[in-house]
């Protein structure tokens, strides 16, 4: 599954939920939340990515906030 996992943390951080991203796009905020925690195949359309930066997240970085990981084959690095 690709997770937005730097977008979970900021949401958290700066204490937006699904539903006021739910409302911002007019979808429901379940499938905000799946698009987010990789339940889809998609991820945000562009124009989505781009209007959820600018209100909720401007401080953040773009490429950050939207970077998605592979969760099925990430290996963590070890300390070795």
């Amino acid at each position: 599954m690709l997770v937005y996992n730097n977008f979970l943390n900021v949401m958290k951080s700066e204490k937006v939920t699904f539903a006021q991203l739910g409302a911002l796009l007019g979808c429901r905020y379940q499938t905000v939340s799946d698009i987010v925690n990789g339940e889809t195949k998609g991820g945000f359309l562009y124009d989505d990515a781009i209007l959820i930066q600018k209100v909720f997240f401007p401080k953040y970085n773009h490429e950050y906030l939207f970077l998605r990981v592979d969760t099925e084959n990430y290996k963590p690095k070890s300390d070795n």
